[in-house]
């Protein structure tokens, strides 16, 4: 089966690996640059790819692990504004789905 028809596994940053192929992570956006932005989701931080860095505070991308010299990085598909919900409880609810 090609990437293409593997759903997104939701993922904290410090297990993302090579080996994942589609992920679904999320966290504070921390920085801004041309072309990408990074988050934070308390684990890690990782450089999401993106044409259009978008001004939300809290976010969840649905993207692709990619090698970026050495370096893991995320091209993102989809961007998920989550500013408004209890960042706590989600990071909570992410944990034990991880179990």
């Amino acid at each position: 089966m090609d990437v293409y028809g593997l759903p997104y596994k939701e993922k904290l940053i410090n297990d993302i690996t090579l080996e994942d192929s589609k992920v679904a992570v999320s966290g504070v956006v921390v920085s801004r640059g041309e072309g990408s932005f990074l988050i934070d989701d308390g684990t890690g931080q990782i450089v999401i790819n993106s044409e259009n860095a978008p001004n939300f505070e809290y976010i969840r991308v649905f993207g692709n692990v990619m090698d970026f010299n050495g370096t893991i990085v995320i091209n993102a598909d989809i961007m998920q504004d989550l500013s408004r919900i209890d960042k706590k409880i989600y990071k909570r609810i992410k944990e034990l789905m991880n179990k």
